[in-house]
């Protein structure tokens, strides 16, 4: 597999909070004595840029950092969170406003940059409090992507509580949602995401004059994009259909989540793998001002609740046929999905899907071809309908005489095999009886399947169903289950996902990561239809067709090459 490169921008941004608790300072703005609940504080908000660009590709697997688009960072309005330093519990919340005009700055990892300076209330100058920052969480006067904490809820209850967030609206790219990142702080400690407010004032011009409290903030969802598919499409160079002809023609997101927690989770990480923060790929170990920390937590990310097919399409979003209808060149976006090593199952992997027209050697463009069960050879309709005669002549032990009197229809109505993608079994309407007396087929149904090499799915024995597939129109379908830290997760053929230090993060998509793809070559034949997930099986299955590129954008941006 070669590498891909995953590219995500994470929006970083600094604000300020300041605040004086002296008498002498106090006086000096001409006020008497603390000013009990009202205080002061100004914020400055840094929006990012590009940052670690190069010229030479980063090692597969790595982030480097681009701002993104205008989009991606336009802040339509903003929220404050003061809590409790001492007990934890929500205390208040401030609007900022859209914090316009914003200034150029494109220096340090910083696009434009922004100052507003509010007023707190239920807050005492001089006290101890942390914050925490939303940008875009309201959609309109009354409605908010994340519900506040209640009065004197705790920050660690309500940051993990999934049923705060309106999944639909958390998702939308209209003023895309920002809060504060979690700062990597030691190998034996947790992140911390709030942040400890320096100062509280009791007067604007004092909160406008101290040095500001830096909180840097990243985006909520993860971003995915595909470079252009080749115009002329992909040729298969070898095998069982070499000098095919496969042009992709759109792609979709797949199996993404439906649910996420309100901000950035990391706290459970240390407790189930206690090396995970002196592992480097885990933390920006290159940045000494904000180390930045690249895996989390999701509202399923553990347990076995996820291990069955019933779960995971009510856990994840699973597209159709007709949904495929991306465009190379135009980005998706995702709530972040990620996972333990006992669920890196197939089920529960975000995955993008490929439709694509397949030419087989001799056929015409956008022409319906057939394969049966777990043969490769491709069968045209004629052919494949003298086949199925073929073998159900046998199963029925028919005469010379008797083979004349049956005719197989793939077009019947109540079982269209020719004119319905996907796998089918042969019934009763596909092989019509014109004879006198009683058709044979009822009773060697079972029988002719049996002899074409096709079963129904078997949910007790994990078993699959085989059937007849038809590639309607020359679509074939081929997925990608998107890799996070890819090459800094090597994996051979064969190997158990027995080691956290080794694998853990090798999938999954996490927020305020910019995936990008490219397909490279394709060298096989896809799926009739979208395929369904397997949720028993783990990711890397070694079906091998279409070769992609995938880089993760700040948005910080990855490497990552699929071969499928």
């Amino acid at each position: 597999m070669r590498n891909v490169k995953n590219l995500f921008g994470m929006a970083v941004m600094a604000t300020a909070l300041v605040a004086c608790s002296s008498n002498d300072d106090l006086a000096s703005n001409g006020n008497e004595g603390n000013q009990t609940g009202e205080a002061y504080a100004s914020f400055r908000i840094n929006l990012p840029t590009t940052s670690g660009t190069r010229a030479d590709d980063p090692k597969p697997g790595t982030p480097s950092f681009d701002e993104g688009t205008a989009a991606e960072y336009e802040v339509k309005n903003g929220t404050i969170l003061i809590f409790d330093a001492n007990t934890d519990k929500f205390v208040t919340s401030a609007d900022l406003g859209t914090m316009n005009p914003w200034t150029d700055v494109k220096t340090n990892g910083v696009t434009t940059s922004a100052i507003a300076t509010v007023k707190l209330e239920n807050v005492t100058v001089g006290g101890n409090y942390k914050a925490l920052v939303l940008l875009n969480n309201n959609v309109d006067a009354t409605t908010k992507k994340v519900k506040l904490p209640t009065d004197a809820e705790t920050y660690a209850a309500w940051s993990k509580d999934a049923s705060k967030v309106d999944a639909e609206k958390y998702v939308s790219t209209d003023g895309i949602f920002m809060a504060n990142a979690p700062k990597y702080e030691s190998a034996t400690e947790d992140p911390t995401t709030l942040v400890k407010i320096n100062h509280v004032c009791a007067s604007p011009e004092e909160a406008q004059a101290k040095a500001a409290t830096v909180v840097y903030v990243e985006r909520g969802l993860a971003k995915v994009t595909m470079e252009n598919f080749a115009t002329e499409g992909y040729k298969v160079a070898d095998g069982t259909y070499k000098d095919a002809t496969v042009k992709i023609e759109n792609w979709k997101l797949d199996v993404t989540n439906k649910s996420t927690f309100p901000v950035h989770q990391t706290g459970t990480l240390n407790t189930s793998w206690g090396d995970i923060w002196n592992t480097p790929r885990f933390y920006d170990g290159t940045n000494t001002v904000f180390k930045r920390v690249y895996w989390g937590t999701d509202p399923n990310y553990s347990g076995v609740a996820n291990l069955t097919l019933a779960n995971c399409k009510d856990a994840f979003k699973m597209i159709t046929n007709a949904q495929v209808d991306g465009v190379a060149g135009t980005p998706q976006y995702c709530l972040e999905n990620t996972f333990d090593l006992a669920n890196m199952m197939q089920g529960q992997t975000t995955r993008v899907v490929f439709k694509a027209k397949f030419t087989p050697k001799g056929f015409t463009a956008a022409e319906t071809f057939y394969k049966i069960g777990n043969n490769t050879a491709i069968w045209k309709k004629a052919d494949l309908e003298k086949q199925i005669l073929a073998v159900a002549t046998t199963a029925m032990n028919l005469t010379s005489a008797e083979t004349a009197d049956y005719k197989v229809d793939l077009d019947a109505a109540a079982n269209n095999i020719s004119g319905e993608a996907g796998l089918h079994m042969i019934t009763a309407d596909n092989i019509v009886y014109t004879g006198s007396g009683s058709s044979k087929v009822p009773a060697a149904l079972a029988a002719i399947n049996t002899k074409l090499g096709l079963s129904e799915e078997n949910p007790t024995t994990h078993k699959e169903k085989v059937g007849i597939s038809t590639y309607l129109n020359g679509e074939a379908y081929y997925i990608a289950r998107i890799k996070h830290f890819n090459a800094l997760t090597p994996w051979n053929p064969g190997q158990a996902y027995d080691s956290n230090d080794k694998y853990l993060g090798r999938y999954g998509v996490l927020r305020n990561n910019w995936y990008s793809l490219s397909v490279n070559t394709v060298s096989g034949l896809g799926y009739p239809e979208v395929p369904e997930v397997k949720p028993t099986v783990p990711d890397d299955e070694n079906d091998q067709y279409i070769n992609v590129e995938v880089k993760i954008l700040d948005w910080a941006m990855r490497k990552q090459v699929i071969d499928l």
